[in-house]
């Protein structure tokens, strides 16, 4: 039985050609999210506390929009497998107009009781403030971000995971980094800090929506069967 079991080389080329750039895309955001940190340090350690409060309320509130990406990537998946197509459309606009929306809700409700929620980590007033003002430069944008996943997803379902990875690089790493080393020199305030992440996210948005709209994402598993048929002959 052992000798039986055999490696399907292609299926495994698949298998990789998805999961490495997704998890390189994880990294790019870690690394610049790296980066953005070091320079919120030296700001102090308000900051440091603020800017972790606002992390951890960020990381709770986007619990919601995680899930709906990755539902988005598994049942893009199925139904291109399944020849699908107009399906296809109809649950990614379906799932990118859900997060988007839920993303911005609970951003609008953010801004209002952004004092209180950040009062659950740290009472002290500067600590607070740093954490307020943060979220409120960047909780109306959280459709963007949202956005930016949903689409992300959508490609990596119908088999594309390279151009969200090549998209988060130039746009959350090279653009973020970039913006942060020059803009923080010219105005030496935390809050060009936090412009960045709209900035990027925007950026991201721009490119993704062209991407979704122009590509022809739909048809990439029938034109590799096809490829692969005309190999086999």
């Amino acid at each position: 039985m052992l000798k039986r079991i055999r490696f399907d080389f292609s299926m495994l080329r698949q298998i990789a050609g998805q999961g490495i750039p997704s998890g390189i895309q994880n990294s790019i955001i870690s690394i610049a999210n790296v980066v953005v940190q070091s320079n919120i340090n030296t700001f102090g350690s308000n900051a440091m506390a603020g800017c972790g409060a606002y992390a951890k309320v960020e990381g709770f509130v986007f619990l919601p929009i995680t899930a709906f990406t990755a539902a988005i990537t598994t049942f893009i998946g199925q139904n291109l497998g399944a020849k699908e197509h107009e399906r296809a459309k109809r649950g990614a606009r379906f799932g990118i107009i859900c997060a988007t929306s839920i993303a911005e809700l609970f951003g609008v409700i953010l801004y209002f009781i952004c004092p209180y929620v950040i009062r659950i980590f740290n009472n002290d007033p500067a600590v607070v403030a740093i954490g307020v003002s943060q979220m409120r430069t960047e909780c109306f944008f959280f459709f963007a971000l949202a956005f930016a996943h949903s689409v992300s997803a959508v490609m990596r379902g119908a088999g594309r995971a390279r151009m969200p990875m090549f998209t988060m690089l130039a746009c959350w790493c090279i653009l973020r980094v970039t913006y942060i080393t020059f803009a923080v020199r010219a105005f030496p305030v935390i809050e060009t800090i936090f412009r960045a992440y709209p900035l990027t996210w925007g950026a991201s948005c721009v490119v993704f929506l062209i991407y979704y709209l122009k590509a022809d994402w739909v048809h990439t598993f029938d034109r590799r069967e096809a490829a692969n048929a005309a190999k086999a002959k």
